[in-house]
This record gives structure tokens, sequence and C-alpha cells, in this order.
């Protein structure tokens, strides 16, 4: 049986999918090359990736730092705060100590007046004392007189009595006469008996008199002398008394002018340091909003740097697609001048068949025999070329599937990391609570009947996503529930920033050898004023989420000096 004799079309198309074949194993190759992609287009988008990395770490650091910026700044602004209620403080206290040395000044004149009276109450009397000791002096003198007639009376009538009872009565006129008179002429006798007479009763009520008058000069002498000691006295104590009260009003002048003087260099050393908290709150809030303004930058830097790498992402891979075309395109081009060579070929050797139509059948043969030979080896140089790129493919897709792996397994261990952390926190929280209660001195009571959402210590902040230190104890409970003061105090602010919300600060005195505070924040509204004294259990303002709040919740804290610490110390 003859062989069929083949037209020349069959040929042609066998070499037609044969071309077919190979053109898509060159792009099936072009493609595989450009997925793992040449060396300088990998180091391009490497250091664009490289570049994002380090912005973000910056964006990290940057933000850290803007949390503790904001954190300084709110202390410097409570102590601003604390450093203006003193400042005012101090100010009422050297107004009233003005007041009182302006008064105190007015009682030393008043004082200095009164003594000026009491000296010249002083003089006045040291004149009348004069008067009184002249009075004195002539009154003795009278007396010394007085003394001095009674002397002489009493000897005139003693003589008259004695020389009356030696004569018998009327016997003693003649030597009584001649007492008086020195003579005895008989004639006047009778008239000299009469005058004798008279005159003794004369003597006698002279010296009655003068003795009544001595009387009475004594009398008088007593009363001057009386009166001499009343004024000395008056004098003396009025003087005493005056100068007495001269020297307390100058000491008490003194005392204030001092307090004064102090109460002023305290105030001026408290402008100082608000001067100073002032200067610093203002350079720690520069710094804050220069690190907002960097983080605003590290954005939009990052943002333009993401749009490089999808633009570089995209350039590669239209640059693996234009090298997969061309690669096409010249690997066509061959086949097609291969395939034009092939199809003269062919021709000619038809045109030589037709020629040598004895020799058509072992040609036939011979060329069918090369054909299957060049289709095999056709076909092996397909499959080794599909098989190469499918080598190159799925090394390509290993290679990203182990970066993925890569990634996941990074992320894994960094959520992890960040589980271990939170655990760690958990526990180390929970242990200083446990701590916490067992130092409780029990001072304070809770300020709602709540439950506790976040204990004192390090944790990661629920805005700033940064770890900072929770300075109190968080109770939940709905808006508007009463918050009630945690022991008797006095309020020291009822006051309001942008952390910490509506708050109010109460002073419980020196505890425990330190200055205790309580503060109760993020409240709805308050209850009580500045200045105004509460007591344990006593409503100051109600539960709200004012301030950088993410929810209804109190926030309770305690200071020692102005240093936050647990609250379960106290409570």
């Amino acid at each position: 049986m003859s062989e069929p004799r083949r037209t020349p079309a069959e040929p042609t198309t066998s070499r037609s999918r044969a071309v077919r074949r190979r053109a898509r194993a060159a792009v099936a190759l072009a493609l595989a090359g450009a997925l793992v992609g040449g060396p300088a287009l990998a180091d391009d988008l490497d250091d664009i990736r490289q570049r994002i990395r380090e912005v973000e770490q910056r964006e990290s650091r940057t933000s850290t730092d803007k949390g503790r910026s904001q954190e300084a700044a709110a202390d410097l602004g409570e102590h601003l705060e604390h450093t203006s209620a003193e400042l005012e403080a101090a100010d009422r206290r050297l107004q009233e100590t003005t007041a009182k040395v302006t008064a105190a000044r007015v009682v030393l004149e008043e004082a200095e007046a009164d003594l000026a009276d009491a000296e010249a109450e002083a003089e006045r009397i040291e004149a009348e004392l004069a008067v009184a000791r002249a009075n004195e002096a002539s009154i003795q003198e009278s007396l010394q007189v007085n003394e001095e007639q009674q002397q002489e009376s009493r000897t005139t009538v003693g003589a008259i009595a004695r020389d009356s009872y030696k004569q018998g009565g009327m016997g003693s006129l003649a030597t009584t006469l001649e007492l008086l008179s020195g003579e005895a002429d008989a004639v006047d006798r009778m008239a000299m008996a009469r005058t004798v007479l008279r005159v003794q009763d004369q003597q006698i009520r002279a010296l009655a008199t003068q003795e009544a008058q001595g009387v009475a000069e004594q009398d008088r002498l007593a009363g001057v002398r009386q009166d001499i000691a009343y004024l000395l006295a008056q004098a003396e104590a009025n003087v005493v008394a005056m100068e007495l009260a001269r020297t307390a009003a100058e000491e008490a002048k003194v005392a204030l002018e001092a307090l004064e003087a102090q109460q002023v260099q305290d105030k001026a050393a408290l402008e100082a340091e608000k001067a100073k908290v002032e200067s610093e709150l203002k350079a720690e809030q520069e710094r804050s909003d220069q690190l907002t303004a960097e983080l605003a930058e590290l954005a939009a830097s990052k943002q333009e740097l993401k749009g490089e790498e999808q633009a570089e992402v995209e350039r590669l891979a239209e640059e693996a697609r234009r090298k997969a075309a061309e690669e096409a395109r010249r690997q066509a081009e061959e086949e097609a001048r291969r395939q034009a060579a092939e199809e003269a070929a062919a021709r000619a050797a038809a045109e030589e068949a037709a020629r040598q139509q004895a020799a058509e059948r072992a040609a036939a043969r011979e060329a069918q025999r090369q054909r299957e030979v060049a289709a095999e080896a056709e076909r092996r140089r397909d499959q080794e070329a599909a098989a190469e790129a499918q080598r190159r493919a799925e090394a390509a897709q290993a290679e990203a599937d182990r970066a993925a792996q890569a990634a996941r397994d990074a992320a894994a261990r960094e959520a992890a990391e960040r589980r271990a952390a939170d655990e760690r926190a958990s526990r180390d929280a929970e242990r200083e609570r446990e701590a916490a209660v067992q130092a409780s001195s029990g001072y304070l009571s809770y300020p709602m009947n709540a439950p506790t959402t976040s204990e004192f210590g390090n944790r990661l902040h629920p805005i700033l996503g940064v770890w900072l230190l929770h300075s109190g104890l968080d109770f939940g409970a709905p808006c508007g529930t009463p918050v009630t003061a945690a022991s008797d105090g006095v309020v020291y602010g009822t006051l309001y920033d942008d952390s910490r919300g509506n708050y109010v600060v109460v002073d419980h005195g020196v505890q425990r050898g330190v200055n205790l505070t309580t503060a109760y924040l993020h409240l709805e509204s308050f209850a009580v004023s500045s200045g105004q004294s509460v007591s344990r259990g006593q409503v100051v303002g109600y539960e709200g989420t004012t301030g950088s709040s993410t929810g209804c919740h109190l926030h309770f804290e305690t200071r020692e000096n102005g240093t936050p610490v647990n609250p379960r110390t106290w409570l």
C-alpha cells in the first residue's frame, strides 16, 4: 500500500503551531524575568521602602516625644495654676498686712500724741506739785509760828496761874501787873486788876485759838501732803502707761513692717517663679507645636514616599511588560524569518520532488523523518523553555511567598511581643495593686461605688498610642453619677484644661508627714467652688467625659507633695 501524498500546506501548519508555542514560551520567560526583576530595579524599590521605614521610625519617635511634651506641658500648666493661686493669696496677705501697717502707724501716732499729752499733764502736775510743796512749806512755817505763839501763851498763862496760886487769887495782881507793865502805882491797881483779868482771859482765848489754828493747819498740811502723793502717783502712772503704749505700738509697727517686707519678698519670688514657669510652659508648648508640625511633615513625606513606591512598582510592571513585549516581538520575528526560510525550503523541496517524481517517496520519507526529528527537537526545546519559564516563575512565587511569610512571622512575633508586654504590664499592675492594698493606710474613702477600669502605672495610652504613666485610678459609671470627696479638706480649685477637662482639687493638709491632695478629673459639672471646705462623702461634682477622654469615667488621683502616687496606698 502506497503512502498518501502530503500537500505543501501540512508542514506549514505544523510549523505555525511550533512558532506559536515558542512565542508563548518566550513571553512566559520574559514575564518570569520581569517578576524576579533586575538588580537595578530592585535596588531603587528597596531604597524607597528603606526610606519609608526610616520615616515611620522617626514618626514613632516624634509621636512619643510629643506625648511626653504634652504631659510635661500639662504638669507645667498645673504648676502655673498652683503658683498663680499662691501669688493671688500672697497679694491678698500683703494688702491685708499693708492695711495693718497703716493702722499700726496711726495707732503709733495716737500713742505718741497720748504720750505728749501725758508729758504735758506731767508738767502740769509738776506745777501743781510745786504749788502744793510751797503750800506745804508755808503751812509748816505757819505751824512753826503758831507753835511758838502757843508756847509763849502757855508760858504766860502758866506764869499767871502759878502766881495767882501762890498769892491766893487776887493777891497776885501786883505781881501780875509788875510782870505786865513793870510798874506798881497804887492808883492804878484797881484798873490794872481789871486789865490783868482781861489780859489773862485774852491769853487763854488766844491760846485756845492758836491751838485750834494749829489743829486746822495740821489737817491742811495732811491734805496737802495727800494731794502731793496722789499727784506724784498719777503723774508716774500716766507717763509709764503712755510710754508702755507707745513702746507696744512701735513694736507692733516694726513687726508688721518686717512682715510686710517679707511678704513683698515672697510675692516677688512667686512672681519670678510664675514668670519662669510661664516661660517653660511656652517653650514646652512651642516644642509640642514643633513636634506636631514635624509629625505632619513626616506624614506628608511618608505619603509622598508611598506614592513614589506605587509609581516605582507600576513603572517596574510597565518595564517588565515592555521587555516581555519586545522579547516576544523579537522571538516572533526570528520565528517568522525561520518560518519563511522553512517555507522557502519546503517550496524548493516540493519543486525538487515534482521534478524528481521517482525519488518522491524516499525524499518524502526522509523529509517526514527529518520533520519528525525537527518537531521532536522543537518540542523538546519548547518543553525546556516552558519548564525554564515555569521554574523561574515558581522561584519568583516562592520568593514572594517567603517574603510574605517573613512579614506574617514578623507581625506574629510583634503581636506576641505586644501581648507578652501587655501581660507583663497587667501582672505588674496587679502586683502593684496588691502591694498598694497591703500597704494602704485606709485614710481615704472611695470617691464612688463603681468598678475600677484602669489601674495606676504604665500603660498604652488609648489616644496617643504610646506607653505613658497612668497617674491614677479610673472608675467606670454612667455620666452624671455623683462624685464625692474622699476625706475632709478644702477645695483648692475647680479647674479646666484640654487634657483633664473639668476637674476638682481638694487639699487634705499634712497627713503621714506629707501634704496630701486628691483630684477628680473629666467631670461633667461642679458641685463645689474654690476655697470651700468639704467633708468626707460630700458631692464635689458629677462624672463626665470632658477633656482627653474616650468615654464616661472618673480619673481619681492622689498626690504627695505634688507627686502622683498609687491611690490604693491611701484608700
